[in-house]
């Protein structure tokens, strides 16, 4: 499994950009179109996971996620893993990435915005805030000192 940190300048970036809008949740649609329309930048990188030319996950490391105006940040947002790769732990792999390139970037503390219970929490995130999404839904806000 190959891992790719990138940002915006980086050359393989509207590549991975098409591979993550044609999978299957719409918010992958939503981080490819945010690529290619320039609106990740600075600070911000999309990590990838490909296993030789199939993408079997993603992540990104964001300002801002699904819920806005929270005065956190940074996050890691759009974690997702292509079906045939689920049940393999690479979420966890995905997380621990971006923290990684969290703490390179120099902050001490990353936040998770989800529906789900349980998964960060393993990783040792823990609820800080509840926050209506864009969607109207009612999302956790997860923080993990790092």
């Amino acid at each position: 499994m190959k891992q790719y940190i990138l940002d915006d300048s980086d050359d393989l970036w509207e590549h991975f950009a098409r591979l993550i809008g044609e999978v299957s949740w719409p918010a992958g649609k939503y981080l490819a179109n945010e690529m290619i329309g320039g609106k990740v930048s600075d600070w911000e990188r999309v990590i990838v996971m490909m296993d030789d030319d199939k993408l079997a996950g993603f992540c990104a490391v964001v300002r801002e996620d699904i819920v806005k105006g929270t005065g956190f940040s940074p996050f890691i947002g759009f974690v997702f893993v292509s079906e045939p790769y689920r049940g393999q732990h690479l979420s966890q792999e995905l997380v621990k990435l971006a923290e990684s390139q969290i703490r390179e970037i120099g902050f001490h503390k990353a936040y998770i915005v989800t529906k789900h219970v349980g998964l960060y929490e393993k990783l040792g995130y823990q609820e800080i805030d509840t926050a209506i999404d864009q969607l109207g839904r009612k999302m956790r806000i997860l923080a993990k000192a790092l």
